[in-house]
């Protein structure tokens, strides 16, 4: 074997979607899970065996994204390829609770990049190939979860009409509405 068996045709990441959920003080939080994939193909004429080792993040981001995940990166560990076949590699990661303030004025919208680092040993030990995927995607939301969570956590009525006194030309409607969960939850 030549070590250079197998090849990495393709990289991609998902949109990171935040959905909506409760601590248990009731804090309206968001968490998603950013996953990406590796398409490898073999082109031998034999089954590729091994697994993926010595996974890491060269560079994520924006790098407020990259501080808002936590643990290591998990991934699909044993790999057997088909002579002429291709695999595809999961990569994910889960983010900490994000609250309604810093996700619609840090990260709601942006696009983001991951840049990663794996390897692929071989189950004979004859041979390991490196690799580096990189791919972008955009951070969203689901943003009816928290329009709805935030009137309830606020009170419809008082949040309409303090939404109305402190609105300025500046403040969106949902800048105001994560003001106002941000101010319930900063003192809740």
């Amino acid at each position: 074997m030549t070590g250079k068996e197998l090849k990495q045709i393709g990289f991609e990441c998902d949109d990171l979607y935040l959905s909506t959920g409760l601590d248990r003080e009731h804090h309206l939080l968001y968490k998603g899970t950013l996953t990406c994939r590796a398409i490898l193909y073999n082109p031998a004429q034999y089954y590729l065996r091994g697994s993926i080792t010595d996974v890491y993040a060269v560079e994520i981001t924006p790098e407020v994204l990259d501080n808002d995940l936590v643990g290591e990166w998990g991934y699909t560990p044993t790999i057997n390829i088909a002579p002429n076949g291709y695999y595809t590699v999961l990569f994910y990661r889960n983010t900490t609770s994000i609250d309604v303030y810093h996700l619609e004025h840090d990260l709601y919208g942006l696009p983001f990049t991951v840049k990663l680092h794996y390897e692929f040993n071989s189950t004979n030990g004859l041979f390991s190939e490196e690799f580096i995927g990189i791919g972008s995607a955009w951070i969203t939301q689901d943003s009816t979860q928290a329009a709805i969570s935030s009137t309830i956590f606020i009170g419809g009525t008082a949040a309409t009409l303090v939404g109305l006194v402190v609105s300025a030309p500046a403040l969106t409607a949902m800048g105001a509405l994560s003001f106002f969960v941000g101010l319930y939850q900063t003192a809740g």
